[in-house]
């Protein structure tokens, strides 16, 4: 996936050294600070969630569509 480099993604706060830095950078340039991301196992959760919810709902909704 391509990102624009001209996009202006905003500002977030570096915890390191309080300095406003670029939304999508992964690394602070003042203080190096490394921002977390998502780890594949954390993005499985959420899928797996997000299955088990519409399973879920499945039978409520089916009912529905009969009518």
């Amino acid at each position: 996936m391509k990102i624009d480099s001209h996009h202006d993604f905003g500002k977030r706060e570096c915890p390191g050294c309080a300095m406003q830095v670029p939304a999508n950078s992964n690394r602070c340039p003042v203080c190096g600070y490394a921002f977390p991301g998502r780890s594949g196992l954390q993005r499985g959760v959420v899928w797996i969630a997000l299955l088990l919810l519409a399973l879920l709902l499945l039978p409520l909704l089916l009912p529905l569509a009969g009518k």
